[in-house]
């Protein structure tokens, strides 16, 4: 399975925190369903993932984070099966604002495209919101009846 914005960020708060145990009591869930998260095998859900970035970034602001992950190559982001796009300008590739820095949750990233600057955990809440929006309106049509159409009307009067 494909690393996920989900997986990865709960990875690094993982490591941030040295122990699943420790994440799962900051997020106030069980160690199981924790990891059933982060292996992708469960959705997340938006109000945990939004806690995990606040979380990410009180950590990155309380302590230097040593691994250096550079932004210069361009980030996309993957949201289970739905890109994050640029919201004034629908691209879908980003990069640092400054690209030897490590990315960071309050790091200043910018569209590729329109040049339009975010924070990348602000960014990143939207995106998860917009994605839970889209999946929520999937589940609502997929439960709805078939409608009849007129051709299936006619036939059946006749």
């Amino acid at each position: 399975m494909r690393p996920t914005i989900y997986t990865q960020a709960l990875a690094r708060a993982a490591e941030m925190q040295c122990s699943t145990q420790a994440l799962a009591g900051l997020l106030r869930v069980p160690e199981n369903t924790l990891r059933r998260w982060m292996s992708g095998r469960a959705q997340m859900p938006l109000q945990a993932f939004i806690r995990l970035i606040d979380l990410i970034v009180e950590q990155e602001r309380e302590a230097a984070c040593n691994s250096a992950q550079s932004t210069s190559a361009g980030l996309v982001f993957d949201l289970g099966g739905c890109s994050g796009c640029c919201p004034r300008c629908h691209g879908e590739r980003f990069h640092g604002a400054a690209p030897q820095a490590a990315l960071r949750m309050q790091s200043s990233i910018v569209c590729s495209f329109c040049k339009a600057s975010f924070v990348h955990g602000e960014l990143l809440k939207a995106f998860a919101t917009a994605a839970m929006k889209q999946s929520r309106r999937l589940h609502a049509l997929k439960r709805l009846p078939p409608q009849p159409n007129a051709a299936s009307l006619y036939s059946k009067t006749t």
